[in-house]
């Protein structure tokens, strides 16, 4: 019940802006109402007379209209909305439909939680020319028999305008918070379908929810969190007798928690390979992106050129947050996906004290980072990961299977959050992907290899304790490690020599994998190669990268049968440096101009 009771908790904190439209944001919806969008408007006067219709945009936001807890989960059988409706409800083509929603509505005006627009309303429902209306105003096309020509119309909503009550009580029906009021204190009277028991939630006596709302995930809209509607033969699963031996949940929470958590994922949600997660603190205060960068990034502020920079600005971001959010707050993160249409699961749950969080964010984005060209140094987003680890390349971009996606979405955000080792499989399709730059472009392959070296500095950190530095280690005697500068200088070698607007490829990005696999094998053929290419060059800048060439030789093994071993990964940190450095290095400018 963690969960509900986190939201049930936001819900009573953010309950000042229950109905409240903000610009650009879904409104969060008091209880016994639920978000939805409207095709059409009708503007009624006093009298209920129809004064006219217009077709909503489908930009206009989402309106909120009060729902039943039948209504609110209705599929197939008829079950009508208190006040907004579909046309198959308001017109009298479907005597069923159109009876549930005149008695429910002259219930609710004739009860002592009326409102002066419900009497319009009604009238106008009960005279019976809506279709004859919307039909004049060129907004419908009946048939012959009076019904809409096109039966999806029968689906379209209607939302309420009434003018001519005076200034406080006209306008929109869908932002007046006193009939929302006046809707939950009608609802909240009429008596229960169940008898009164415990509620798990809260803790205490009150009338229990027959039915749970759908629609929390924009992307499972008729998934439910909870529900039990299995009577039929494995009844319950085998456990129980009845729905309310395994939990009696309120009606109030339960309506407090589904509103927060659709306002919650509306407004701040991430939707990976259709699983949707989200990271929020109860009493609203602004979290860091829990899959993206932790720094809150400015134009004046300068790039992260050096390490220690770096710690600097993640240091500052740190203390920021910090002040922001109080230590003892709580941060609650959680994942949802449906496994079939009707089922919303719960797939990843963890609750936090905020200094635990921030400090978690902190450490993941100091140990998994690398300098990223003309961005200084930086952590891969989350995604940027996932994407390049298990994509599959379509028109020069790596696309992931959405199936793969959200599986590897969560196991990263548990590593990040929960602290856990950086998954071997996760870097091992990064290097392998960082073996082959040739199928990339150019400026694919900075993203790739710096999403690569990030993943391999983080996991050499997790599992043997090494922190790899993000320079040209010129004293480093690792095997893989010289191996990759070599492979990074015939790159260099073979691209000096060539023209201004030269595209071809280089030896040495053809024979990466193969050098890889068999590095001394491919050095020797990679050196009767370059020796054209040399002899193109400056005689300044060739014995310069003669000499480094030599120089990084000496510190090979003189021989032995582990030198022709497949290279490990860190042969790309080696790569990655040796290419990094050289434009920075004045000696080869120099040389230049020999």
């Amino acid at each position: 019940m963690g969960l509900l009771q986190k939201a049930c908790e936001t819900y009573d904190a953010m309950e000042h802006l229950a109905g409240v439209e903000i610009t650009d944001r879904e409104t969060l919806a008091p209880v016994s109402h639920i978000t939805t969008r409207a095709q059409i408007e009708i503007t009624l006067d006093a009298d209920g007379r129809f004064r006219s219709a217009r077709t909503v945009d489908k930009k206009e936001p989402k309106i909120l209209i009060p729902a039943t807890e039948s209504s609110a989960g209705r599929t197939q059988a008829p079950c009508a909305h208190p006040l907004c409706e579909q046309l198959g409800y308001l017109a009298p083509v479907h005597p069923e439909k159109y009876r549930l929603y005149v008695e429910q509505l002259a219930d609710w005006d004739h009860s002592e939680y009326s409102h002066p627009k419900l009497q319009p309303i009604l009238r106008y429902v009960q005279s019976g020319t809506i279709l004859q209306d919307l039909a004049r105003s060129e907004i419908l096309r009946l048939n012959p028999q009076g019904a809409p020509e096109n039966e999806n119309d029968e689906k379209l909503l209607v939302r309420w305008v009434v003018v001519g009550l005076g200034e406080d009580v006209s306008g929109p029906c869908w932002t007046d918070r006193k009939l929302m009021r006046c809707f939950i204190d009608y609802y909240a009277s009429r008596p229960g379908a169940l008898p009164e028991s415990l509620c798990m939630i809260s803790g205490r006596i009150s009338p229990p929810a027959a039915q749970h709302p759908k629609g929390i995930s924009p992307i499972n809209g008729n998934a439910k969190l909870i529900s039990a509607n299995d009577g039929s033969g494995f009844t319950y699963r085998g456990r129980f007798d009845d729905p309310s031996q395994a939990a009696t949940i309120g009606y109030l929470s339960s309506q407090k928690a589904h509103c927060a958590l659709r306002w919650l994922i509306a407004n701040q949600g991430s939707i990976w390979g259709d699983r949707t997660f989200i990271c929020w603190n109860p009493q609203g205060i602004s979290l860091p992106p829990v899959t993206g960068s932790m720094r809150r990034r400015s134009k004046q502020e300068p790039r992260a050129a050096t390490p220690t920079e770096y710690r600097r600005q993640l240091s500052e971001a740190l203390n920021v947050w910090k002040e922001d959010l109080p230590a003892q707050a709580g941060v609650v993160i959680a994942a949802f996906d449906a496994a079939t249409p009707g089922r919303l699961a719960l797939t990843y749950y963890n609750e936090l004290q905020a200094s635990d969080f921030l400090q978690r964010l902190h450490d993941w984005e100091e140990s998994c980072c690398w300098e990223n060209a003309s961005f200084g140094i930086q952590s891969p987003s989350l995604y940027h990961i996932v994407n390049w680890a298990f994509g599959v390349q379509r028109n020069q971009k790596p696309e992931t299977d959405p199936r793969i996606l959200r599986q590897q979405m969560q196991r990263l955000i548990s590593c990040r959050v929960d602290r856990m080792q950086f998954p071997l499989d996760i870097e091992r399709a990064l290097v392998q992907k960082a073996s082959q730059l040739l199928l990339y472009e150019e400026t694919e392959r900075k993203n790739l290899l710096f999403v690569a070296c990030a993943g391999i500095r983080k996991y050499h950190i997790d599992h043997f304790k090494e922190e790899w530095n993000m320079a040209l280690d010129k004293e480093n005697t690792n095997r893989s490690y010289l191996f990759g500068r070599l492979l990074a200088i015939a790159d260099t070698v073979e691209r000096k020599t060539y023209e201004e607007n030269e595209n071809r490829e280089t030896n040495a990005l053809r024979m990466q994998k193969a050098f890889a696999l068999r590095p001394l094998s491919g050095w020797r053929i990679l050196e009767e190669k370059l020796e054209p290419y040399y002899r193109r060059l400056k005689p300044g800048l060739r014995q310069y990268f003669r000499c480094l060439t030599q120089e990084i030789a000496d510190k090979l093994p003189a021989s032995g049968e582990d030198l022709n071993r497949k290279l490990d990964d860190v042969y790309l940190l080696g790569y990655y440096h040796q290419k990094a450095y050289r434009p920075e290095n004045t000696e080869i400018k120099e040389k230049e101009e020999d």
